[in-house]
C-alpha cells in the first residue's frame, strides 16, 4: 500500500502550525512540525521529508538557510515558502535556491492544499524520471553500450504520460506543465501549443501544422498565423518569466515557431 506523503510544517506561530496540521492530517497527510530551525535540523537530520513547509521569519535562523540545508542533503525534498508582505521579495528571490512555490500568510486552506498536491506532483514525476535513467543506464551497461564510468544515457523523451524536453516535462493526461521548478499556468490552447512544440523540438514547426495540431483542422498560412500569434506571445512570456536555462520558444522567420533547447541553433530566428 503506498505511503502517504510525509511533511515537516516549519513556523514560529504556534497557531499556524497547528492550523496547518490539521488542515493536512485531514487530507490524509503524514506531518510534523517544527517551532524554530533547530528542531527543524533535528527532524532533517533524523529522517527524509517529501515536503517542508518553512516559514521564512524563524526566531533563531533565517528560513533560507534551512532552504539550502535541505537541498544540499536531500534535493528531492520539495519547499514551499511560508511569507508575510513584507518578506515576499525574498520569497521571490529564494525561489533561484531550489523552492518550489511560496504562500503568502494567511493561505486559504484550498490554496494550501493545491501547492501542496502541485510540490508532491512534482516531486514524484523527478524520481520517476531518476529511476528510469539509472534502469536505463544499469541496462546498458549489461549490454556493454557504455563503459561504467561513462556519460548516462540521456533521459527518454516521452511516455505514456509524460513528455520531457530538457527541463520542461508535459504531463500529457493531466494536462500540467512544469519547466525547472516552475509550475506554468497555461490555457487548453498554450498546452496545446506547447505539446506539438515539444513532441518536435529544435524543429521548425508551420503555422499550418500547429494550427492543425492545435484546432484539429487545417487552415490558410495566414490565417494560421494569425491566429497563432496571441497564443504564441503568451506562451513565450510564461516560459520566459520562469528565468530557467536550456529551452526556448523562438520564431522562424517566414516558417513558423521553434522549441529551441540549449545547444541546438535556431535557423532565422527572430523574436
Amino acid at each position: 500500500m503506498k505511503q502517504p506523503a510525509k511533511i515537516l510544517v516549519v513556523d514560529d506561530e504556534r497557531s499556524v502550525r497547528i492550523m496547518l496540521e490539521t488542515a493536512l492530517r485531514a487530507h490524509g497527510y503524514r506531518v510534523e512540525t517544527a517551532e524554530n530551525g533547530a528542531t527543524a535540523r533535528m527532524r532533517l537530520g533524523g529522517e527524509e521529508f517529501d515536503l517542508l513547509l518553512l516559514d521564512l521569519q524563524l526566531g533563531d535562523v533565517d528560513g533560507i538557510e534551512i532552504l539550502r540545508e535541505v537541498k544540499e542533503q536531500s534535493p528531492a525534498t520539495e519547499v514551499i515558502l511560508l511569507t508575510a508582505h513584507g518578506s515576499i521579495n525574498s520569497a521571490i528571490a529564494a525561489l533561484r535556491y531550489g523552492a518550489f512555490d511560496y504562500l503568502l500568510k494567511p493561505a486559504q486552506i484550498t490554496e494550501i492544499r493545491e501547492r501542496v498536491e502541485r510540490a508532491l506532483h512534482h516531486r514524484r514525476v523527478n524520481l520517476q524520471r531518476t529511476e528510469l535513467l539509472q534502469r536505463i543506464s544499469e541496462s546498458a551497461r549489461a549490454l556493454g553500450l557504455i563503459e561504467g564510468g561513462g556519460n548516462p544515457v540521456p533521459a527518454p523523451t516521452a511516455s505514456n504520460d509524460y513528455l520531457t524536453v530538457g527541463p520542461l516535462v508535459l504531463d500529457l493526461r493531466r494536462h500540467a506543465a512544469y519547466l525547472g521548478e516552475h509550475t506554468l499556468t497555461l490555457t487548453r490552447t498554450e498546452f496545446a501549443l506547447l505539446t506539438a512544440l515539444a513532441q518536435n523540438p529544435d524543429t521548425a514547426l508551420s503555422y499550418t501544422t500547429l494550427s492543425e495540431a492545435v484546432y484539429g483542422r487545417a487552415q490558410a498560412e495566414e490565417e494560421a498565423r494569425s491566429l497563432l500569434r496571441p497564443h504564441i506571445a503568451r506562451l513565450r512570456q510564461k516560459l520566459d518569466a520562469t528565468r530557467t536555462p536550456g529551452i526556448a520558444l523562438v520564431s522562424i522567420r517566414s516558417m513558423g515557431y521553434m522549441l529551441q533547447t540549449e545547444d541546438a541553433p535556431a535557423p532565422g530566428s527572430a523574436l
